[in-house]
């Protein structure tokens, strides 16, 4: 049994649900892993189960928890949540959050622009430009893949820079381009079989899907960023005013 302090005069469904995050945090329960029934955790807590499902309930509001009807209560895939509101890198924004961030190098090569590419970069249909496939990880989980493409002519040393520990847009600037400015559209979309092999999650799961050119301070174009997210550990935050 795991005991409560029932004279301290903190709620005890305060300490149950705190006890329930704490082993959420360091790995007791794990993402994805079902919690015992609410009559077990009540003996093994020593309270009613109405104050065990109060708990439970606070954390499933925070999206700690999620409940499945007639099958139980299971704890959530762990998020990164990324700050749109500003030109953030996954590095900072992960390991901010507390989590072993890595980038993994997926493939690099110069290949003639496609329509879509040349259109947002502001090219000729088939010029070169630099692809690059990334992996991003958080806790040794898959979270992202990006799909960059840069102007060749624009910096060619992209080619055997280390982008395991920065992104593209960020090493342009070490070549003297101002980044200023980022537009992107964010949607949702299944997974394709090729996403989801690399994301380690079923074809067709939902994936947050993002489009962001990023241009200089001139407004020239120099970076189209496709990126898949994983829908269940991918969350995006904005600030809205009026």
């Amino acid at each position: 049994m795991t005991t409560l302090n029932k004279t301290e005069g903190v709620a005890l469904y305060v300490q149950v649900r705190e006890i329930l995050r704490d082993q959420i945090k360091t790995g007791v329960l794990k993402p994805g892993q079902k919690l015992p029934a609410e009559d077990e955790l009540a003996t093994q807590f020593g309270v009613s189960r109405m104050t065990v499902r109060q708990g439970i309930s606070d954390l499933s509001d925070e999206g700690v928890l999620y409940r499945r009807r007639g099958i139980g209560t299971f704890v959530t895939q762990f998020h990164v949540e990324r700050d749109h509101n500003r030109l953030t890198d996954f590095l900072e924004t992960a390991r901010a959050e507390g989590f072993e961030a890595e980038v993994r190098l997926l493939s690099r090569e110069v290949v003639p622009a496609k329509l879509m590419v040349a259109k947002a970069l502001a090219l000729q249909e088939t010029e070169p430009v630099i692809r690059i496939q990334t992996l991003r990880l958080a806790n040794d989980v898959p979270m992202t893949i990006y799909d960059e493409y840069v102007p060749y002519k624009m910096c060619p040393e992209l080619l055997t820079e280390d982008l395991r520990s920065r992104p593209a847009w960020q090493i342009l600037e070490t070549y003297g381009y101002v980044i200023k400015r980022a537009v992107q559209r964010i949607e949702a979309r299944a997974a394709d079989e090729d996403v989801a092999s690399v994301l380690n999650i079923e074809e067709g799961a939902p994936i947050l899907f993002k489009n962001r050119i990023i241009s200089a301070e001139d407004g020239t174009p120099v970076e189209l960023i496709l990126c898949h997210n994983r829908g269940d550990s991918y969350s995006a935050k904005m600030i809205l005013v009026r």
